[in-house]
């Protein structure tokens, strides 16, 4: 989708508004994302021995996914204006666009806007109501949104306080449990500078759930997550160290991944317990033509109905480039999930190598044109069943080798 289409898509929701409003439309900006390709795969038990993989490769019961050579098909793009402006105080709109694996799967993913210039002494302080990606931090390579509260709200950010910037948000989600309503309540303070490159971001997430009253004993109504990060950065690259504790509906909440056992509101069921984890991730350019991804990952979800799970992963994906276009890449990534029943540990080895021709150097430029391979191995001994709050249970223990091939092109904008 061009600019021209999506400038015309917001033309038209903006029909409803006066005509006065329609001629105030300027300062028009477009952006997306998009991953497309097709992933080959020697395993004939994968999409009823078609050839194609139709899912990602991860350890079972796991998260993260390594995504290098291991993604579905997606694109989002979307345009934001300025809807207003009246000397300091101007109103924007942003419209998001999004498909699932086929063209015709399009949906509104984001739609919402904001006002600033209307707290008297905040000038970096805006008014924002709506659906959208609210602040949400996420590890790239493995394609894992530890902290996304991404839903429908009303907030205030952008505050400054002096020595960090505020935000603060009342949020809609969806309920992953039972389908009840929810509140999650959002407070963060970001850009705590501790020292010449470095920042701290701290945070709190209170979800509880309207009408909460339930005749079952032991049902989850409530919860809560700290989260503190670090960013570094520096002339070779960046590092950000973050950590999350959580408790009750939100232990081990907040985090969703293509493919991943995604419980990010864990309300309407038997869920109390606690829950702590960390990441730490960057990139480094090691020497002019190497450059590398990492990514270090560890949860452990503690649960009084022994519901929980550990969960590691470790990866990096070193690149070397030949010139400012051309580069091959390879990724090696490990994944384990072991049941705190007792049930057994899953787990995952995946190699990758890519062939990649990309905007420029290092592991940042798009778009990226890439031919892969991979070899992965994985072993299962419990799952879930077909539910997301299914109970654990052990299974016969399996072993996969598993060989794809592909190609597929990244790309931001």
């Amino acid at each position: 989708m061009n600019k021209k289409t999506l400038v015309k898509a917001l033309s038209l929701a903006l029909t409803m508004a006066p005509l006065s409003a329609l001629a105030a439309v300027e300062n028009v900006q477009y952006f997306g994302y998009a991953k497309w390709g097709t992933i080959y795969t020697d395993n004939e038990n994968k999409n009823d021995g078609k050839g194609e993989l139709n899912q990602v490769i991860r350890a079972t019961q796991g998260y993260g996914n390594f995504r290098l050579g291991n993604e579905l098909n997606w694109w989002e793009a979307g345009v934001k204006a300025d809807v207003y402006q009246h000397q300091d105080v101007h109103f924007d709109t942003t419209l998001y666009l999004g498909s699932g694996e086929s063209w015709g799967d399009v949906s509104l993913i984001q739609a919402w806007s904001s006002a600033h210039g209307l707290i008297e002494g905040q000038p970096t302080a805006t008014i924002w109501a709506g659906e959208r990606f609210y602040r949400r931090h996420e590890v790239h390579m493995i394609d894992v949104k530890y902290w996304d509260t991404s839903s429908t709200g009303f907030g205030v950010e952008g505050l400054d306080f002096g020595f960090a910037q505020g935000h603060f948000a009342w949020l809609a989600p969806n309920s992953s449990g039972d389908g009840r309503v929810l509140h999650n309540l959002d407070a963060r303070l970001s850009g705590i500078q501790v020292s010449e490159n470095g920042s701290v971001t701290l945070g709190l997430n209170y979800v509880f759930a309207q009408n909460d009253h339930y005749e079952e004993k032991n049902i989850t109504t409530s919860g809560a997550m700290l989260s503190a990060l670090h960013f570094y950065g520096w002339e070779k690259g960046s590092n950000t160290l973050a950590f999350q504790y959580g408790i009750d509906a939100l232990a081990g909440g907040l985090m969703s991944a293509e493919g991943g056992s995604n419980r990010k509101y864990s309300t309407g069921v038997e869920h109390e317990g606690q829950s702590w984890r960390i990441f730490n991730y960057g990139d480094v350019n090691l020497t002019d033509n190497i450059q590398m991804m990492y990514s270090f990952a560890y949860q452990d979800n503690q649960l009084d109905n022994d519901e929980g799970e550990k969960w590691l992963s470790v990866g990096a994906r070193p690149q070397y480039a030949w010139n400012d276009y051309m580069a091959t890449a390879l990724e090696i990534g490990f994944e384990s999930v072991e049941s705190q029943k007792g049930l057994g540990t899953n787990e995952l080895t995946k190699i990758t190598i890519a062939q990649m021709f990309q905007a420029g150097k290092g592991v940042w430029a798009r778009p990226s044109l890439r031919l892969f391979a991979t070899y992965a191995d994985q072993t299962t001994e419990w799952d879930r069943g077909d539910t997301v709050y299914g109970a654990a249970r052990g299974v016969a223990r399996s072993n996969v080798d598993e060989m794809t091939f592909g190609f597929n092109v990244e790309a931001w904008w």
